[in-house]
């Protein structure tokens, strides 16, 4: 089972990135307003704590406290995009590529348990944040779960991360 002593400091950033990437990519995906906002912001921790309990080490200390930390401010330092859609552009490619660049890694350096379990640690983020408040309806009525840019989004994850598609979301 691999640790953080086991990559660079440049493959551990972008393990530790991914994850984050992934969260903020699906939120930006969906228009959910003021209170679906903030669903969305607490829909990933229940994986996190889930992680930081769990049996997989990588998967431990990407979730350790200093390591999201570090995260959070390296993609606050490059977002640069002022213009919502380049925001949603942005983190969207951003999440893509980071995660299969990532998986690449702990595939290549990791156990194939590893690999497994950080796939489905991301794509379980992306979905509890894509699922965590309803898009399109007003103070909570109508609108749909999954939005259609987040539909594409868990869709593009889930090719990158080699999930089925059908296992990516629910509506």
């Amino acid at each position: 089972m691999a640790t953080k002593t086991d990559f660079s400091l440049e493959e551990w950033r972008t393990l530790r990135e991914a994850p984050h990437l992934v969260v903020v990519a699906s939120a930006a995906a969906g228009g959910s307003g003021l209170f679906g906002t903030l669903k969305e912001a607490i829909a990933p921790a229940g994986a996190m704590v889930e992680a930081i309990k769990g049996d997989n080490a990588l998967l431990r200390n990407i979730c350790d406290k200093e390591e999201m930390q570090a995260a959070v401010e390296a993609i606050k330092a490059g977002a640069k995009a002022t213009d919502f859609s380049e925001v949603q552009a942005h983190f969207h490619q951003q999440a893509v590529s980071q995660s299969r660049a990532a998986l690449g890694i702990v595939k290549a350096k990791g156990t194939a348990e590893d690999a497994q379990a950080y796939a489905e640690f991301l794509m379980n983020l992306a979905n509890r944040v894509a699922n965590a408040a309803k898009e399109g309806g007003f103070l909570g009525f109508g609108g749909e779960r999954v939005s259609e840019g987040e539909r594409v989004l868990l869709g593009e994850l889930a090719e990158a991360l080699g999930v089925p598609a059908e296992q990516t979301f629910t509506a």
